[in-house]
């Protein structure tokens, strides 16, 4: 049976959600902590590299031109967009 659109989006989501962890390495069960999006953080770069994720994958899943799915993103991050910090490194434990 094919899903619905709703379960779509929804799933679509999460899929941007754990990538934009997986591009700003960190765990993805951090998203079960209160206010995960607020205490982690991304370089500039890491989301332009999201962005592009989120482009591609917007428009072969809901079959949206670019300039929709670019709108997409700008919400989508707005909600869900961990901050941008150009001095973190993933690589340094803190």
């Amino acid at each position: 049976m094919k899903k619905a659109y709703k379960d779509k989006e929804e799933q679509f989501g999460w899929d941007a959600i754990y990538k934009m962890l997986e591009i700003a390495k960190h765990e993805e069960g951090i998203v079960y902590e209160p206010n995960w999006y607020s205490n982690y953080c991304m370089t500039d770069g890491m989301r332009e590299t999201w962005k592009a994720w989120f482009i591609l994958e917007a428009g072969k899943r809901f079959r949206m031109n670019r300039y929709r799915a670019e709108k997409e993103f700008e919400w989508f991050d707005l909600a869900y967009g961990l901050k941008i910090n150009n001095d973190y490194d993933p690589e340094r434990k803190e």
